[in-house]
């Protein structure tokens, strides 16, 4: 239900006046995420590298190139994330290095993951692994990528790569990255690789192809696994969003929101859950298709989470509508900490078995100027969440440093860590101090201080 600020204002002094601090339970994770294409650079044999120098695709035509060079300074990023007493690292790997071509790998870029892996654990960092974010290798895009009939085949001889080669004794995995974004950024709004505009109905081909690629990798870490006697928890990072009417008066609205919630949210967990694959927008597109080997393919929910959408249905279809009341990030975004408290909250009532990681939350603000009050607002909703039994082991905030943010090139700064790109240096801002305090405590101190703003 839609709260006003005046009465999310009493909810946050009522809930934060039991205590000065709220502590978080005992184990619980501080991460910090990034991906391979987004920090690494020289990733050219994928199909973000060629895709990204064509005119038009990246804000002010910004190819990545180097990004942030974390490829050479992994140790130095490994000491920055341990200095701010980060637990955990979520990562992903890029399969257009390991597998530049079709069945060769690379040596050398295999032994690089694996001191990365090593690196990590010896500063007491847990890596969680992101098998696919975002990017293909070409020789994939070229086939067809989530549309290639051996694509699920593929990525789960990928998957033993990175598993037997370079982590065999890590536990978390995340299999997808934010598939829908991908899929309706790529094949309906045409401003991610492939750069398709279809209709809704488009979707459908390459969310099958990607729930088969997930169900292949999920079967394969765990084979890998049982035979080596190690752990492994396997899940997608699922971008959620709360989905309200811009109109409360108009049941097309309330529509919108409805329909909107369930193919956006839902549609690709619960398929996790029951191994049908059901999506259905009215008038446009209706599948319901059981996925072999897909049924309980979900060891715990991986949500990120940024924002939320107010829909309205009009005469040229539907739009979102901002709320008015919200403050927005420099992309344009509403800051709605209570969303998070929402998502979280639907989550555990429709997978109430499921433990929840949250992969991704952070925001974009170049000046560092709403990060320290964003951080201290959404570990609020998180601890709130807790206290209302949802249960939430870790954080990964998005991310540990600027980096090349898609479409966006280096416009959008969303890190704890300043970049200068000119130096390649990382300059902490002090929102990485307040999240190094946080982390190392284990508690969230309330109300923001001075000194940690």
């Amino acid at each position: 239900m839609r709260m006003s600020l005046f009465l999310f204002g009493l909810l946050t002094f009522s809930f934060s006046s039991f205590s000065d601090t709220i502590q978080f339970p005992k184990n619980f994770r501080w991460c910090v995420a990034t991906a391979a294409h987004q920090v690494e650079g020289g990733n050219k044999d994928s199909d973000w590298w060629v895709w990204e120098k064509e005119n038009g695709h990246i804000k002010n035509g910004e190819p990545s190139n180097l990004a942030c060079d974390h490829w050479n300074k992994v140790d130095e990023d490994v000491a920055l994330m341990k200095g701010i007493h980060v637990t955990d690292y979520r990562m992903s790997v890029e399969w257009a290095k390991i597998e530049p071509k079709q069945g060769v790998y690379d040596k050398e870029a295999i032994a690089h993951y694996k001191h990365e892996i090593q690196a990590l654990k010896a500063a007491g960092i847990r890596p969680i692994i992101t098998l696919h974010h975002f990017t293909f290798p070409q020789w994939v895009a070229k086939l067809g990528g989530w549309e290639w009939p051996d694509l699920p085949k593929s990525f789960a001889d990928y998957t033993t790569i990175v598993y037997t080669e370079i982590a065999p004794d890590v536990k978390d995995w995340v299999t997808v990255n934010e598939p829908g974004v991908s899929i309706l950024n790529g094949y309906v709004l045409g401003i991610f690789p492939p750069t398709l505009k279809r209709a809704y109905s488009g979707m459908i081909p390459p969310m099958i192809g990607m729930l088969k690629a997930h169900a292949a990798s999920y079967h394969r870490l765990h084979d890998l696994a049982q035979k080596s006697g190690h752990e492994v928890r396997v899940g997608i990072a699922h971008h959620l969003r709360p989905m309200d009417p811009a109109n409360w008066w108009n049941p097309l609205d309330h529509i919108a929101a409805t329909v909107g919630d369930k193919i956006w949210n839902w549609a690709i967990p619960d398929a996790l859950e029951t191994g049908r694959f059901v999506f259905k927008v009215p008038f446009a597109v209706r599948t319901d298709e059981v996925i072999e080997g897909l049924k309980g393919t979900q060891d715990y929910m991986g949500v990120n989470y940024y924002s939320g959408d107010q829909l309205h249905i009009g005469f040229s279809g539907i739009s979102q509508v901002p709320r008015e009341e919200l403050k927005k990030n420099e992309l344009g975004w509403d800051i709605y900490p209570e969303g998070f408290y929402r998502i979280l909250k639907q989550v555990h009532e429709r997978y109430p078995k499921q433990s929840i990681l949250i992969t991704e939350n952070g925001v974009a603000d170049r000046e560092d100027k709403m990060r320290s009050q964003f951080l201290v607002d959404h570990l609020s909703q998180i601890a709130r969440a807790i206290k209302d039994g949802v249960p939430v082991e870790g954080y990964c905030h998005w991310t540990l440093m600027d980096n090349y943010e898609w479409i966006e090139g280096t416009t959008a700064r969303f890190g704890l860590f300043e970049m200068d790109y000119k130096t390649m240096k990382r300059l902490p801002r002090a929102s990485a101090k307040l999240f190094s305090s946080i982390a190392e405590k284990n508690e969230l101190a309330e109300p923001l201080t001075k000194e940690t703003r």
